[in-house]
């Protein structure tokens, strides 16, 4: 059975087959797979936008009484 230190490491996702993963999972880019998707996954942006986690905080913005979320552009 894993450690706990160990599965604290696995990105919590890396199960899921998501196609935004695929890339990773690969010969080519095997090794980046390991360090990330088993290692650093926290600096991963398609674990971040899988969890919901913004590194940004919104920006809210009122026109008129209404409140507005101001986003980066292309998203």
């Amino acid at each position: 059975m894993p450690s706990k230190h160990n599965q604290s490491q696995t990105c919590p996702f890396i199960d899921d087959g998501y196609v935004s993963c695929a890339s990773r999972f690969t010969l080519a880019h095997l090794d980046e797979a390991c360090d990330v998707c088993l290692g650093s996954y926290n600096t991963c942006q398609v674990y971040h936008r899988l969890s919901g986690i913004q590194r940004n905080p919104s920006l809210d913005m009122t026109i008129n009484g209404q409140a507005v979320e101001l986003r980066p552009t292309g998203s």
